[in-house]
């Protein structure tokens, strides 16, 4: 019986090494849901560890006293029992009593490969308030959407992606001191530039260059977009989806023209608005709306979009210009939710709004910045009345001002020093 080899733990009372692997942050933060009734659902992309996270909440509870059997795991990825079929073998021949008689813990991966999981979910929530359960499923495809509806307040669901740069260091252990960043100038370049290939995906970072790019088109672009996009959407194009990326690869930042590019890919314009909006509900693009103090009109006015990882990018368009796959990559690290562009083309990279006051923040990567080179983050600083912005460069660093009006230029390197600048740390 396949569940005895998806459950060692009870032959063996432990999760075997394999398949716990090694703890990331993230960890930490999902074991107060081990106390929740609500259902705990984790939701990223392909091979981002998702499953490694469900075993590890199996070891953690195993580690708290809870007994073997009352813990089952199953894969709706190789699946071949239906649900009622699955609680009803578990009972039967595992559990060999009532789902009412003490917790219970249920671990489903890739759950959107099971039909109408979220009422056969809903049924087992409900009927049974002893049982604890854990889901994930790979992108958020359309069965989230549903299932905010059939669930709401049942779950708690957390976003799971890549490794960051600080993690990413730690998992390959090379130790840097945040605090004294030039004395690791030439450390931090070499393993970032590692990193920005690799995107923080654990299984990618031993890969030579042509291997990479081979696992990230394949293992996980391509797996979604062409196996579970058309699967959760009846996608008649599947194949859309990847030159839609592969064109924003090339250009990140691309400003979204959905009538110019649905004409110039011969499609409708709907069909183009879509399957942008696919890709973007797949976690595979970020999106920034042009900045106005009325949300309104920002959603009227028009849009940039990157790809969501720099590996995504160097995979599909291994020239892309290095300065634009830095605005990429700090547009996924800062996550703003606008850019400027005036009528006038006055366009700044960032407006971040996540704090009080609206941060501007401005790529340029060239070998001396000056303040001429930020006008426009002056002039948006003086039209709205705020006094800091920041500037992230190839080299240059100190403090640039116009008036009493502060730009602090930093090298895109300092990683830890941009990330206070922006209040990430």
């Amino acid at each position: 019986m396949d569940l005895i080899n998806f459950n060692p733990w009870w032959r063996t009372g432990k999760v075997p090494s394999s398949l716990s692997g090694r703890k990331r942050k993230v960890f930490s933060e999902l074991l107060p849901y081990l106390e929740t009734r609500q259902i705990l659902l984790l939701t990223g992309l392909r091979r981002v560890g998702k499953t490694t996270l469900l075993f590890q909440l199996i070891e953690e509870l195993l580690q708290r006293g809870v007994q073997p059997y009352r813990i089952f795991y199953y894969s709706f990825d190789e699946a071949r029992y239906n649900f009622d079929e699955l609680l009803k073998t578990y009972q039967t021949d595992v559990l060999k009593s009532d789902l009412t008689d003490n917790a219970t813990y249920f671990f489903f991966d890739e759950i959107q490969k099971l039909p109408d999981w979220s009422s056969q979910i809903k049924i087992l929530y409900d009927l049974h308030p002893q049982v604890k359960i854990f889901l994930s499923g790979s992108a958020r495809i359309p069965a989230w959407r549903s299932a905010r509806e059939s669930l709401a307040g049942r779950f708690f669901d957390i976003v799971i992606r890549p490794l960051d740069f600080d993690e990413f260091l730690s998992f390959q252990s090379v130790a840097i001191d945040p605090e004294r960043e030039d004395i690791f100038e030439n450390d931090i370049k070499h393993h970032f530039g590692n990193y920005l290939k690799t995107g923080g995906f654990i299984e990618a970072f031993n890969f030579e260059d042509m291997i990479l790019r081979k696992y990230i088109r394949e293992s996980i672009l391509e797996r979604v977009l062409f196996v579970d996009m058309p699967m959760a959407f009846g996608l008649a194009s599947p194949e859309l989806l990847l030159k839609l990326l592969t064109i924003i690869a090339a250009r990140p930042g691309l400003y979204l023209d959905y009538k110019n590019m649905a004409n110039d890919l011969k499609i409708d314009q709907r069909t183009m608005s879509n399957y942008i909006g696919y890709l973007e509900y797949g976690l595979f693009l970020n999106k920034l709306y042009n900045y106005s103090p009325n949300l309104l009109t920002s959603e009227k006015k028009i849009k940039k979009v990157y790809l969501s990882n720099s590996a995504f990018t160097m995979a599909l368009e291994p020239s892309v210009d290095f300065s634009l796959l830095m605005e990429q990559f700090f547009v996924n690290l800062i996550e703003p939710r606008f850019f400027l562009r005036t009528p006038r083309n006055e366009e700044i990279d960032m407006i971040d709004t996540k704090n009080t006051a609206p941060l501007p923040v401005e790529i340029k990567m060239r070998k001396d910045v000056t303040a001429r080179d930020i006008k426009f983050i002056f002039s948006f600083l003086d039209k709205n009345k705020l006094k800091r912005g920041v500037a992230v460069t190839l080299n240059t660093e100190g403090i640039l001002k116009k008036n009493e009006v502060v730009v602090e230029a930093v090298p895109y390197w300092k990683y830890w020093t941009i990330k206070k600048k922006v209040g990430l740390l």
